[in-house]
């Protein structure tokens, strides 16, 4: 099992709980809440601690996450010793959206290098002055396989790719869970990563694999 420790600052964790606290609905704050619950956290800094590992080191970088959510692991990613260049967080939800830029107000603030958009994955076309260096899909299991490969063709060769995905069956908004990582790196076309590996948490185990897109 792989842990992985990640220190946040005390400025971005006050715009994390900030922004959750000024959700209206005691309901919504419970769902934002699920975000930052312990085994969220760790794939998130498990991620974060490989890509840093598989980035030129002073390289700016377009990052593309999909499946943000409410931008917890792209305020991760901007604390991170990454450069970004800009972040682009994407979701299907609406709800994420505003709750993900007040979560990183102040970098949304900065120029936009961080901005939250709704849209779907699989029809998503990145804007030709910011082309991706890297695309992270942290929700695989919450789309078809179709879908999947719609949003994979999508990505342009040459670009790092994340995938995470999990064993979670039980979840009834998991439709394509994987019963491993051999499993998961064939669902999600991986060839020749430059990390593969399974992270334990207390309800499932997260698969992760980080690979450049070729020709698969």
């Amino acid at each position: 099992m792989e842990k992985n420790d990640f220190r946040v600052s005390t400025v971005e964790l006050a715009h994390w709980f900030n922004a959750i606290r000024n959700i209206d609905s005691h309901r919504e704050r419970n769902r934002a809440l699920d975000a930052v619950w312990s085994g969220q956290l760790e794939s998130k800094a498990w991620l974060v601690n490989h890509v840093v590992d598989c980035v030129m080191r002073g390289a700016p970088v377009n990052i593309y996450v999909f499946g943000g959510w409410i931008g917890i692991l792209s305020s991760m990613l901007l604390q991170s010793d990454i450069h970004v260049k800009q972040i682009r967080s994407i979701d299907i939800d609406p709800w994420c959206e505003r709750i993900a830029n007040d979560v990183n107000k102040r970098h949304e603030m900065d120029g936009w290098r961080f901005r939250a958009e709704t849209a779907d994955m699989s029809y998503y076309e990145y804007p030709e002055d910011a082309k991706p260096d890297i695309v992270i899909n942290t929700s695989a299991e919450h789309i078809t396989q179709e879908a999947y490969d719609d949003w994979y063709d999508e990505i342009p060769r040459g670009t790092l790719v994340v995938v995470q995905g999990n064993n979670y069956f039980d979840c009834p908004e998991h439709i394509r869970c994987s019963k491993n990582l051999n499993e998961f790196m064939a669902q999600s076309r991986v060839d020749s990563p430059y990390y593969k590996g399974e992270l334990q948490t207390d309800m499932y185990t997260r698969y992760m694999c980080v690979w450049r897109k070729e020709c698969s």
